[in-house]
């Protein structure tokens, strides 16, 4: 799966954050404005049972 790139909101500061995806379950985040640094669950996935459409 190739590497998808989004604009997110960064977990600490609310401030929007970049954000990419490699497997489609989780998400690196990257936050210029704290410095914050982070993987999270993807935000499609609903309760992590499958992908929402």
């Amino acid at each position: 799966m190739s590497t998808t790139r989004f604009l997110s909101n960064c977990p600490r500061c609310g401030y929007v954050a970049e954000a990419w995806t490699e497997d489609g379950v989780s998400v690196n985040v990257r936050c210029e404005m704290c410095g914050y640094q982070g993987r999270l669950p993807h935000p499609d996935l609903k309760d992590g049972a499958g992908r929402v459409i």
